[in-house]
């Protein structure tokens, strides 16, 4: 009867730890209010920074939201789940942690892995702040704010095609998902 009892406990234990270990609550429950609000809180903090991101230089919080919900599916894809990926950042180096998607797991690429979605936030950030591909993405928004004060993401997304294999569908995607937020007031429900 002890051997029993000890079997018992110890598959129970396994298997508590096994749920524990294999999910994480918080992130597959979160609403997509919460999403947005989490993501809006650590754009604030890196936006603090006023000298590193002067208005001109600052993503509109509509644009990082509309993508971060599209590449993560709302903070509840595996990527985002076990590797708080929230863009589908791609990383072709083995010493970089990352996950292999599981329908391409012989891929020569993995998804890059984050501490925290603080971290994947900034690194979206830094990429389309330095990198060649978004030039013109950096350059609409200068001009943008430069002429109307202001940043305007369903424009700016127009220069984001490099961002996925999709090109242009992306764009307009990206667009729609902007578009239907702002028709549900998503974002003043936000700040």
């Amino acid at each position: 009867m002890i051997a029993y009892s000890k079997y018992y406990m110890f598959r129970t234990l396994c298997l508590l730890a096994f749920v524990l270990l294999s999910f994480n609550v918080n992130a597959t429950e979160i609403t997509n209010y919460e999403f947005a609000k989490k993501i809006s809180k650590c754009v604030d903090s890196i936006y603090a920074n006023k000298e590193q991101y002067p208005k001109h230089k600052q993503i509109p919080i509509e644009l990082i939201i509309a993508q971060a919900a599209h590449e993560s599916a709302w903070g509840k894809s595996r990527f985002a789940v076990q590797g708080n990926a929230l863009f589908g950042v791609r990383t072709w180096d083995e010493n970089v942690p990352h996950l292999k998607a599981k329908g391409r797991p012989d891929a020569e690429w993995g998804v890059r892995v984050y501490r925290s979605w603080c971290h994947s936030i900034q690194d979206y950030i830094e990429i389309l702040g330095r990198h060649p591909a978004y030039e013109q993405f950096r350059e609409e928004m200068e001009f943008q704010y430069r002429t109307t004060g202001r940043i305007e993401a369903v424009t700016l997304a127009q220069y984001l095609e490099a961002w996925s294999e999709q090109g242009t569908k992306y764009i307009h995607l990206l667009q729609q998902i902007i578009l239907s937020l702002y028709e549900q007031d998503f974002f003043k429900k936000i700040t």
